[in-house]
This record gives C-alpha cells, sequence and structure tokens, in this order.
C-alpha cells in the first residue's frame, strides 16, 4: 500500500518540485502586484494550494498520454506509467480525485474565475496532444502556467486590467523559454519520435530564441513597474535575472540534456528574484 502511494507521488511529479515552483511565482507575483503589495492571505492560501493540485494533475494526464512515446525516451521510460508500477486506470482516477480538489477550491474561493479555471482544466488535457500537432506546444503550456494571474485580479480587484495582461504575457514568453531549454535536452529522441516542440521550431537558434523570450520577458515587466509605480528594488531585481538569463544561456551552449535541465531548472532562481523584487518595493515603498 505505501509502496502504491509512492508511486502515485512519482506519478505526481512531487519528488520533483520545480514545476509546482514555476507555476507558483507568476501567481505569486499577480498577488502581490494586485493587492499593492498587501495580499488577501486566505485566498493566497487556496491559490498556492491549487497550484500544487494544477501541476500534480498535468503530469498525470502528460504521463497519461504520453505513455508510449516516454518509453522511447531515454529520460522519461523509468516512469511508473511505462513500468507499469501504475496502470492507466489508476492514473485516470487520480486525475479526476486531483481535479475534483481543484473545484472544491474554486468553489470556496468565488464562481467569478470559473470560466478561467475550466480553460486552464482544458489546457492540461490539451498540452499532451499539441506535442503531436502543433510546432510550439509550449506555447500551450506557457497559457496554462499564466492562467493564475487573470484568476488573482479577478479575485483581489475585480477585474482584468493592463497590468493583468502584461503580468500574463510576461510569463507566457519566459514559460516558452525556459521549457525550450527543456525541449533541447530531448531533441534528438523527439525528432526521431515525430514530437513537435519549439527546440525543433527554432532550429539553430534554440539558444538564442529562449534567451531573447526571457528578454522580451523582462521588458515587459519593466512595462509593469512602471504601472504601477514601483521602486528600485524592483527593478535591480529585473538586473539581475537579466543577468541570470546571460547564465542560463552560456551554460546550454554546448546543448548537453544535463546543463539544459539545469539551466531550466536555474528560472526558479529568475522567479524567486522577481518576487523579492517586488517584496520589497512593497515594503520600502
Amino acid at each position: 500500500m505505501l509502496n502504491q502511494i509512492n508511486n502515485y507521488l512519482l506519478l505526481m511529479r512531487l519528488n520533483k518540485p520545480i514545476g509546482i515552483y514555476l507555476l507558483m511565482w507568476p501567481m505569486l507575483w499577480a498577488f502581490l502586484i494586485s493587492a499593492s503589495g498587501q495580499p488577501n492571505l486566505f485566498y493566497l492560501l487556496l491559490f498556492m494550494i491549487g497550484v500544487v493540485l494544477t501541476r500534480s494533475a498535468g503530469c498525470v494526464i502528460n504521463d497519461f498520454f504520453d505513455k508510449d512515446i516516454d518509453s522511447q525516451v531515454e529520460r522519461t521510460k523509468g516512469r511508473v506509467l511505462v513500468s507499469g508500477e501504475v496502470s492507466s486506470s489508476e492514473a485516470v482516477l487520480l486525475f479526476i480525485a486531483l481535479i475534483s480538489l481543484c473545484i472544491l477550491l474554486l468553489l470556496m474561493i468565488g464562481a467569478d474565475i470559473l470560466i478561467y479555471a475550466l480553460i486552464s482544466f482544458c489546457l492540461l488535457i490539451i498540452y499532451p496532444i499539441s506535442k503531436r500537432l502543433i510546432k510550439i506546444p509550449q506555447l500551450i503550456l506557457g497559457i496554462a502556467f499564466g492562467s493564475s494571474i487573470p484568476m488573482v485580479y479577478i479575485v483581489q480587484v475585480g477585474e482584468v486590467n493592463a497590468s493583468c495582461i502584461l503580468l500574463y504575457l510576461a510569463t507566457i514568453s519566459w514559460a516558452i523559454s525556459y521549457d525550450t531549454y527543456y525541449a533541447i535536452a530531448d531533441k534528438l529522441d523527439d525528432l526521431k519520435i515525430g514530437n513537435k516542440s519549439s527546440a525543433i521550431l527554432f532550429g539553430e537558434n534554440d539558444i538564442n530564441a529562449p534567451y531573447w523570450l526571457q528578454m522580451l520577458t523582462i521588458i515587459l515587466m519593466i512595462f509593469v513597474g512602471l504601472i504601477n509605480n514601483l521602486n528600485l528594488f524592483f527593478y535591480l531585481a529585473l538586473f539581475i535575472a537579466t543577468l541570470l538569463c546571460l547564465y542560463q544561456k552560456i551554460l546550454v551552449v554546448n546543448r548537453k540534456p544535463y546543463q539544459c535541465i539545469a539551466a531550466f531548472e536555474n528560472n526558479n532562481y529568475f522567479g524567486l528574484i522577481i518576487f523579492f523584487g517586488l517584496l520589497l518595493s512593497y515594503l520600502y515603498e
């Protein structure tokens, strides 16, 4: 029993929380900015739980659809669905359970964000399928990863304003960039099995393109700062984040899979630095 629970946790990828962090940071940015540094802590807690549940559900449904493909990829052939330690029916039931918990959270938050939540749930299902159909599935991932932002704004200020839109666009650009680094690690396998990704689409520019997408993220965040009258702490954080982007670009220059994964994971610090820049900006305004 305990061993099977551990397999479920592995399927939910709770042993690799980097995905949770990358989902969490834009949501935390949105909470700070929309509430001018004084977020509703009850809603913040519910959204944080929702991020964990949503990311877990996304991992489960991704592995369900990718079961046959994962068996052909070196990095993923040890996953519990591929090995048979968790059955496909168990994965579906786990996905339903996680989504049901998300719905309970929605009922606690309010009906105003229901349409955005439904879109987010649909994107969870569409993303693994999109890797077979569209040339840049990372765009779907970015839209999904940023979907908490309009929900936060609606809950806290009752509208989707210009600041919200800019922050959402910045998050989409950022998500495409870091997931492209991740996709470079699987590029050869994806080409063999016919999967599509931004790393394949960008071709020889697969290193430069994500860097410039990160620069677009920085530019959009500058506009967010200007709209919200943020102070020097925020722009200092953006400068440090820019240096991190340069470090990541250098890190992947040889396209070695472990270095690409390291660059992907380094984006956790990108999100963290911007969060602290926002926090300090509001604490010392």
